[in-house]
């Protein structure tokens, strides 16, 4: 993994459980803008977030995904296997 990915995908990491600075936000959002595996990993950071809030919602494990988020959900993991 290169420098500035492996930079790219701490911060979108980050992103999730603190406020970036706003230098943090340009150098993520610029880095996003130009590299897809950085894109797709900060992609599946957030799905998993999802995922995990809809478990918390859920009583730990009971999920009920509507039909519509399945097909998204699948959808999602599908385009990352190919890539």
């Amino acid at each position: 993994m290169k420098h500035a990915c492996h930079y790219a995908s701490r911060l979108a990491s980050d992103s999730l459980d603190r406020p970036l600075t706003l230098w943090e936000r340009i150098r993520l959002k610029l880095h996003l803008s130009i590299c897809n595996n950085c894109k797709n990993c900060d992609n599946n950071l957030k799905l998993m977030r999802q995922i995990n809030e809809l478990m918390r919602i859920n009583d730990y494990g009971h999920i009920r995904l509507s039909e519509q988020q399945l097909k998204h959900l699948h959808q999602a993991l599908d385009s990352d296997t190919k890539a």
